[in-house]
């Protein structure tokens, strides 16, 4: 075992990396099929998140949350106001959840 770092290598070339980069080629095959249902008429999402628009919501993609107020919503893109009175545009494509901020917390 005197090549061990050669070994390390090879694992590293054929399971880790491709398996980090599985989870990225998940998200935008769902964000595609969102699309495509979209354009077909299946899904009506900005009717849905209208009724949140002026409420403080934390909204959760594949791979983070955000949280704040929704001032309006056009196309695919939300527009959510944190705090600190920034903007931040979220495509629906990839958003998996919508929460209402608890008021109490």
């Amino acid at each position: 075992m005197e090549f061990w770092y050669l070994w390390f290598i090879i694992m590293l070339c054929c399971i880790i990396i491709p398996a980090s980069n599985a989870r990225k080629i998940r998200q935008i095959r769902r964000a595609k099929q969102n699309r495509n249902k979209r354009k077909l008429g299946g899904m009506t999402m900005n009717e849905l998140i209208k009724s949140f628009i002026g409420k403080n919501v934390i909204l959760y993609g594949y791979s983070s949350g955000t949280e704040g107020t929704i001032t309006k919503i056009e196309d695919n893109w939300i527009e959510v106001e944190d705090k600190k009175g920034k903007k931040h545009l979220v495509n629906i494509d990839y958003v998996s959840r919508i929460q209402e901020y608890p008021r109490k917390k």
